[in-house]
């Protein structure tokens, strides 16, 4: 039988960027090792056209506005690799590597389930994995009567936000700190 390399995902956040004709989706989530003390925090960043990248070149962009996040005691879901890889290479490019999401709030509106699908890591394995994130109500930026229908996958690219990381559960929810924070919240991605 091969060997079999389990990873933990979990959801921290979730921000909507206003970037004037499109509207971009970022997701921050950590991928935690099998006994849960380390861990590396990625972004996931739709796309966007290109009169949207030129409009995210404007000075005055509108700030990201959160919609969704990971509370104390939220849960992370177990993924099992067939090939090897290490935390900081779910992501095949550093820049950036083509990916899915889909997003899908529960019946009782408590949780937001994402699935990141068609990623390409590191040791050449395509994968699909599960995880959570809370919705902040009421939002002024998620609709979230759309994410009750299905909407299909959003394209766009996973990238390493911070490299490898001593995992906390306590501190999860505070998200990546320093340069890793300002890609989340700035024009970058």
């Amino acid at each position: 039988m091969a060997d079999k390399f389990l990873f933990r995902f979990s959801g921290q956040a979730a921000y909507e960027v206003d970037t004037g004709r499109l509207k971009k989706l970022r997701v921050v989530f950590g991928m935690i090792d099998e006994k849960r003390t380390s861990m590396a925090w990625y972004l996931f960043s739709s796309d966007g056209d290109a009169k949207s990248k030129r409009e995210l070149a404007n000075p005055d962009p509108m700030p990201p506005e959160q919609f969704a996040d990971r509370d104390t005691g939220g849960r992370d879901i177990p993924h099992t690799f067939t090939k090897k890889i290490g935390l900081e290479e779910l992501a095949i490019n550093p820049k950036g590597t083509p990916a899915y999401l889909m997003l899908e709030l529960t019946e009782t509106n408590r949780f937001i389930e994402c699935r990141i699908d068609h990623l390409h890591t590191k040791a050449k394995e395509v994968v699909t994995f599960p995880f959570g994130l809370q919705p902040i109500l009421p939002s002024r930026t998620a609709d979230f009567t759309t994410l009750r229908r299905p909407k299909g996958k959003i394209h766009g690219k996973v990238s390493l936000l911070a490299p490898i990381a001593p995992f906390d559960a306590n501190k999860f929810i505070l998200g990546p700190q320093g340069k890793a924070q300002s890609s989340i919240l700035g024009r970058g991605l």
